[in-house]
Formats: structure tokens, C-alpha cells, sequence
């Protein structure tokens, strides 16, 4: 019988049963390892990672719904043809981001991690978050989650998106054509854009420069954002104290890359919001339903967007 819904992942990834019992009641269902072939002519579904994924697409013809195991879908970017929409896993990131964010900052300006390590008395004091000032790169469901999260700090978060839009959980969003007004008198910014051309270079050494001197910066999003040249400048010159890197242009880090030697920079190997096995079923069930009823989908990527 022809595969409706293709399911692709390692056999023993806890999400796929579940989705997989979803989706037999209404269709056909297969599940295949990344790489390994299978009748695609009539696969009207595809789920997982958008890399496992971006060689099969061309090779279904009916194809109307791509579900990403992932928050990020710009390995698929180019290959979905016009009319299939695109879901990216939605929803399900934010606290484990929320956590990550303020973990940084409050290890970094309490100085938790030089006191952990010392061997005398240091009875120096901290200022703490409260009042300082938090720019978040990202004002989607996930940045608004971290912002009503570090409100509880006492800290005053302003946005960046596209356009400029207000979001829950921000004093002011700013567009990002005017980013460096963003990141004027910032005492920390943190980026979560996706990976599109709009979001290259956007942190450079100006948007570094417009911070307050002493800042931090985390980066949680992508990695195609940042100059790294002028990162690495940013922290030599101590215009910045200290950076948080969780993301890169390629990944994994090279060990010989120049960013593991940079003083005040810490890199956190893409471990900021690691996806919870039971989310992936739970969107997959949440956009299933409208998809059954020929209706479109709410957490669709914008193909003008890329996001």
C-alpha cells in the first residue's frame, strides 16, 4: 500500500511511535532511517529533521505538509515547492531557553563562576540584573517567553523584529532597520532570529559598539548572525566583558577554530533549548487536525519570511 505519511528519524527516537500512532488512523504510514529509500509517489506528509528531510522532498510529487522536527527550517529553504506548507517545531522552546538566558546572566553578573572557583575570601558584592537593561533579537514565541521570564529579574526588555510589531512581553520592539537604536545603552542582548539572508551579519561591531561598555552577549538563535571577526574584537578590546556562543555558521565547532581561545567567551555547543521527545507528537497532533480539514495551517512557515 502507498505511503501517505512519511515519518524520518533513528528507529529508536522516543517522538516517532507516537506520531506515528497519530497519523494511522487517517493514512498510510511509514517510518525510514535518514538515507534509506522508500516509495515516495504518493507521500502526502513528511516529518523530521529539516537535513533528513531536504533529499527526499523532490522525490514526492504529492506532497502538501513538511512537519520539522527542529525550530529551525533553512535547510529546507529553496527545496519546498510552492504550495506545501512548511511547520517548524513551535511552541515548545521557551522555557528551556528561559532558563538557559537568565542562567548565563545571572552566573556571569553575579560572578557564580569565579566565586565557585576560589580559594579565599571575596567579599565583594554584585549589582545584580534588576534595572538593567535586556535586548532581545526575536520577539516570537520563544523571545516572549524569555522577556516575561527576565521582567521577573527586574530587567527592561526591548525586541527586534522585522518590522518593528509589538510583542507580549517587551517594553518597545524596535524594526530591524533600526537596530543600532535597539542596541543603544543595552547592558545585554541576546539573539534568537532564525537563519535567513535578512539576519546575516546583523550583530556586527556596530550594533556591538552601540551597547553599553561591558556588555554581554549571548547568541542562541543562529549562527549566520554574527560577525565573529568582530566579536572577537568586541571582547578584546573589552568593549564587550563576556560572550556566550551556542550556535555557529558550521557546526559542530571546529577544534582549531580561533573562537576557543577568545578570553570571556563561553561556547555552549547548541545546547540552549534541547527539544523535549514528547513536543514533536504534540505539534504534530495540534497541526494535523486543520491539515485532515483541508485547513490552513497556524504555525506555517512565511516563504516570504523564510521563517
Amino acid at each position: 500500500m502507498a505511503v501517505e505519511l512519511l515519518v524520518v528519524g533513528g528507529l529508536s527516537e522516543a517522538w516517532i511511535g507516537p506520531v506515528v500512532a497519530a497519523g494511522q488512523g487517517a493514512m498510510t504510514v511509514a517510518v525510514v532511517q535518514p538515507g534509506q529509500t522508500v516509495d515516495t509517489s504518493a507521500v502526502r506528509i513528511l516529518v523530521g529533521a529539516p537535513p533528513d528531510l531536504a533529499p527526499i522532498i523532490c522525490e514526492c510529487p504529492q506532497l502538501q505538509w513538511v512537519q520539522s522536527t527542529w525550530a529551525g527550517v533553512d535547510a529546507l529553504l529553496g527545496l519546498v515547492p510552492k504550495g506545501v506548507q512548511v511547520t517548524p517545531l513551535k511552541g515548545v522552546f521557551g522555557q528551556a531557553m528561559s532558563e538557559f538566558v537568565l542562567g548565563w546572566l545571572l552566573a556571569l553578573e553575579r560572578n557564580i563562576i569565579a566565586r565557585a572557583n576560589c580559594k579565599h575570601w571575596l567579599p565583594e558584592v554584585e549589582a545584580g540584573l534588576s534595572g538593567k537593561r535586556l535586548g532581545i533579537m526575536g520577539t516570537g514565541t520563544i523571545g516572549s517567553v524569555v522577556a516575561k521570564q527576565a521582567a521577573n529579574f527586574g530587567l527592561v526588555v526591548t525586541g527586534l523584529n522585522s518590522g518593528g510589531q509589538s510583542a507580549p512581553g517587551f517594553r518597545a520592539c524596535y524594526p530591524s532597520s533600526e537596530r543600532l537604536e535597539f542596541a543603544q545603552g543595552l547592558d545585554y542582548v541576546v539573539n534568537l532570529l532564525p537563519s535567513t539572508p535578512a539576519t546575516d551579519g546583523i550583530v556586527d561591531a556596530q550594533l556591538l559598539a552601540a551597547m553599553n561598555s561591558g556588555g554581554i552577549f549571548i547568541n542562541a538563535g543562529r549562527g549566520n548572525a554574527v560577525v565573529d571577526a568582530d566579536l572577537i574584537n568586541a571582547l578584546r578590546l573589552e568593549v564587550l566583558r563576556y560572550a556566550v556562543l551556542d550556535v555557529f555558521a558550521q557546526e559542530p565547532l571546529e577544534d582549531t577554530n580561533a573562537l576557543w581561545e577568545v578570553p570571556g567567551l563561553f561556547i555552549t555547543s547548541h545546547t540552549a533549548a534541547p527539544t523535549p521527545s514528547e513536543a514533536i507528537p504534540e505539534v504534530f497532533t495540534r497541526n494535523l487536525a486543520p491539515f485532515l480539514a483541508g485547513a490552513p495551517l497556524a504555525d506555517a512557515m512565511s516563504r516570504e519570511r523564510g521563517y
